[in-house]
Parts: C-alpha cells; structure tokens; sequence
C-alpha cells in the first residue's frame, strides 16, 4: 500500500437499452383565434364602409385585389441570401391601391348635401378626416394580416396560412358588404 488507492468497483457497461429519460412535453402552439377573429372584424368593418354610401364597383374591385398583395407582402417566407427581396413592394402597392379604393368610397359619405350647404374649410377637414380614416384602417387591416399570418405559420405550413388569412379577409369583406346592403335597402325609403 504505497500510496496507491484501491480500485473501487466500476459498473460494467450493460449491453441492454439505456435508460430512457422523460421527454420534455412541448404544447403545441393553439391557432392565433384571436388575431383571426380581429382580422375578421377590421374586413367586416371595411365592407360595411364600403358599402353604406354606395361608391362605384370598381372600389371593390380594387380592395379584392388589394388584399392578396398585402397577405403575400407581409408574410412571405425568410429571404433568400443573395436573392432580392421584392415582397415588401407588393406590401406597398397593396396598401396604396386599398387606401385609394378606402378613401373614394369614404368620401362618399354626405354626397347628398348640396353645395349651398357646404363650407369650404369645413369639407376640407372633413374630406382630411375621411381620407385619414381611409389610412388607418388600412393600417389596422396590414397590421392584423401581418399578425395573423405570422401566428399561423408555426401551426399551419406557409401556404395555408396565408390562405386562411386570404379566405378570413374576404369573408370579413363579403360578410360587412352584405351587411352594408341590407343597411342601406332597409332605410332607404319605399317611394
């Protein structure tokens, strides 16, 4: 014993299966219910105002065009290194075109008054009023169409999640247009 430690017994390595540890429990993100729900609402709200004071058919035309362009610009996969990234253009354009289609049928809104009626710095802050109004629901509808498609991805693969988002955005629209008519037929007086 000179110095030397005894051996102490190592275990034998076992030829078995080794020993299974827990696996660690991962929930599984829930759909964003509620960004789709807002989502749903801000449409609903878009085509009740689009459809009140009866602007022309091509505003319908330009929003239902408008919102594919503001999906796929908003939500588009991880850039590629090298490749430009043109999705933020078509964000852009989308937002432009709904704006423009927004703000015409806004200012729909008292046509009926005649020019006697109106006074000029009054129509000038309403007219700024309406078109500000035209901008902020339009950034409303990016925003929440931003959100809901970046909360769907990790549940939903890409292309459904920007067709669920697509397919919300349109009902909300169809749903506040078919709102708005029924509106406007049930106060518009039988003559």
């Amino acid at each position: 014993m000179n110095g030397s430690r005894p051996k102490s017994p190592r275990p034998k390595p076992s030829r078995g299966k080794p020993p299974k540890l827990p696996k660690p429990r991962r929930s599984k993100p829930s759909a964003p219910w509620v960004s789709m729900v807002v989502l749903f609402v801000v449409y609903t709200v878009m085509g009740l105002v689009m459809s009140i004071p009866t602007p022309p058919y091509w505003v319908w035309i330009a929003i239902a065009f408008s919102i594919p362009l503001i999906v796929l610009g908003f939500n588009r996969p991880v850039m590629i290194s090298g490749k430009k990234d043109r999705g933020g253009l078509m964000a852009y354009l989308g937002g432009l075109i709904m704006v423009i289609a927004l703000a015409v049928s806004i200012n729909y809104f008292g046509s009926e008054n005649t020019f006697d009626d109106v006074r000029f710095f009054n129509a000038i802050a309403v007219l700024g009023a309406l078109t500000l109004g035209a901008v902020l629901l339009t950034a409303i509808a990016a925003i929440t169409s931003a959100l809901a498609g970046t909360r769907l991805m990790p549940t939903t693969g890409y292309g459904r999640s920007i067709s669920m988002v697509i397919t919300t955005s349109f009902m909300g629209l169809c749903v506040g247009g078919v709102a708005g008519l029924a509106v406007t037929t049930l106060t518009t007086p039988i003559v």
